[in-house]
């Protein structure tokens, strides 16, 4: 075992460069036992290819990498893994269609003598370390009925197993709430008692705050700060990270609505939510708060037209729109964004210009012919308007960051000229720049008298973003609250149902 003022990792002068261009500039960093050590930075900055290299998935270009004072001369997926090594990606590395059990002993299933697994050992000993970090799993279920945050303890669970030294999370609450956010820091915490090293990247600044003991930061491919947690503000690291001051959007504060834009009276969906009604005017944004599950996108769905409406009304401009097609709710003026940017947002493989134009055709062809420089004309005003960094309007949306491709999602629907704009966790997965510009579009939006829903499952994004906060529980909505006279603990205490005197009712708890 490692002492505890040893690094168990050394990394010194790591150098990565693709196509002839440097990524990560001689980079250090020590990662001790016990300790979570947070790498942050804007997308682009490196963060990335560092914990590749550390995977073993990119071969190093410069530099030495040292494992309890041992050089590792090269490292391999399997290698990496050899060396406890293991990475949590954003996108769960387990097997859906097995069990719990089958997936943290894979590789190691026990067999008889003829080969035949013995799943009644297999179950007791996953079920063993399920107990042990105090998981209420069934070793026997399907991992694909789990949600995300159960999956992602199975992850933890498998890297213990696999006696995992080096833990490393990438974007770990990015699908999680408050609640299981919660959860995994205690999961986290038992790994540090057990001497795990967790190397945390995450664009929450306020989860670095809350778990990690140290913080390095990448700007563009280089370590421009280390320190202890204590020892910095989330403003220094925020100026750190960016190289400039960044001042928060607060829409709350310099938004005033208007007239009446959507009304949703009573809509329900059979399974989902029941019994939804708000009123959007222009120029407000509404948040809606709410565990994964509570039905909040849904709302956003039904709204849009993708979701058949069970019950109740929507109205727009005065105009009921139930039992019309998603074609007519966009053409009335309302469209969706979704938080699954890449598989139902956008065509990855398409350009800049193909995706900002795909749902405004009419507007850039000419019978069946295409329109090629109206196309160029309307991707590149928004390329300009919206800022995003494309070597090109024919660049594929797949080369850019994640901050870049929700801007080009958003565009694509503001040449729509909509009215009723529905985002699914706007900022989910970018970086901390990129996170205020769409804040800054979203505050265009409303000053030009548009109206917003916006689900979130980030605090401050709801506090800060919001003039009302909706919170759903269970299918219902249980707290309508002005965001300039709520708190953060009320609005997790009715998401949770702590505060809610009748989840099960029809009772809305109105704090406006």
């Amino acid at each position: 075992m490692p002492l505890e003022n040893q690094p168990i990792l050394e990394i010194r002068a790591v150098s990565k460069s693709f196509s002839g261009v440097e990524v990560l500039h001689s980079v250090d960093l020590d990662l001790l036992p016990g300790k979570v050590h947070a790498v942050v930075g804007e997308n682009g900055a490196g963060k990335s290819t560092l914990i590749k290299i550390l995977s073993g998935v990119y071969r190093r270009d410069g530099g030495t990498i040292t494992i309890e004072g041992r050089p590792v001369e090269s490292l391999s997926p399997h290698a990496a893994q050899s060396l406890g090594i293991v990475t949590i990606y954003q996108e769960r590395n387990l097997i859906p269609y097995l069990s719990v059990g089958e997936n943290i002993l894979l590789g190691d299933v026990p067999t008889g003598r003829l080969g035949m697994v013995q799943w009644t050992r297999l179950f007791e000993r996953a079920g063993e370390i399920l107990r042990n970090l105090n998981l209420d799993l069934n070793p026997r279920a399907m991992v694909a009925n789990l949600g995300p945050a159960e999956q992602q303890a199975v992850e933890i669970a498998k890297a213990l197993y696999k006696q995992a030294r080096i833990v490393i999370m990438d974007e770990p609450t990015a699908s999680l709430t408050a609640a299981e956010t919660e959860n995994l820091f205690e999961l986290i915490c038992q790994l540090k008692n057990r001497d795990v090293a967790v190397i945390y990247i995450s664009h929450r600044l306020d989860e670095i705050f809350e778990i990690a003991d140290e913080v390095t930061v990448l700007r563009d491919g280089y370590k421009v700060q280390h320190c202890g947690i204590g020892e910095v503000t989330k403003e220094q690291l925020v100026r750190s990270m960016v190289g400039e001051e960044i001042i928060p959007t607060q829409i709350a504060e310099s938004s005033a609505a208007g007239e009446l834009l959507l009304e949703v009276q009573g809509l329900t969906r059979t399974g989902s939510f029941v019994d939804v009604s708000l009123r959007l005017q222009r120029g407000m944004i509404i948040g809606f708060a709410g565990a994964l599950g509570s039905g909040r996108t849904n709302v956003l769905r039904t709204i849009a037209g993708i979701e058949p409406v069970g019950g109740g009304k929507i109205v727009l401009k005065g105009k009921e729109l139930q039992g019309k097609g998603l074609t007519e709710f966009i053409a009335r003026g309302i469209c969706f964004v979704p938080a699954e940017r890449d598989q139902s947002g956008l065509i990855l493989s398409m350009s800049v210009a193909g995706n900002t134009t795909i749902a405004n055709l009419d507007a850039v062809t000419r019978g069946p012919m295409m329109d090629l420089g109206r196309e160029r004309a309307i991707a590149q005003k928004y390329v300009n308007d919206l800022d995003i960094q494309a070597k090109s309007i024919y660049q594929e949306v797949q080369y850019l960051s994640g901050g870049n491709r929700q801007k080009v999602m958003l565009s694509k629907w503001l040449a729509r000229g909509l009215e009723v704009f529905l985002l699914d966790e706007p900022t989910q997965g970018v970086d901390v720049g990129a996170r205020e510009e769409i804040h800054q579009i979203m505050k265009g939006l409303l000053d030009q008298g548009k109206g917003i829903l916006m689900v979130t499952s980030d605090l401050d994004e709801l506090m800060n973003m919001s003039q009302f906060i909706a919170v759903m529980n269970q299918g219902r909505l249980v707290a309508y609250l002005d965001a300039k006279k709520t708190t953060r603990e009320e609005v997790l205490s009715y998401a949770i149902g702590s505060s809610n005197p009748d989840v099960g009712g029809s009772t809305i708890q109105t704090h406006i």
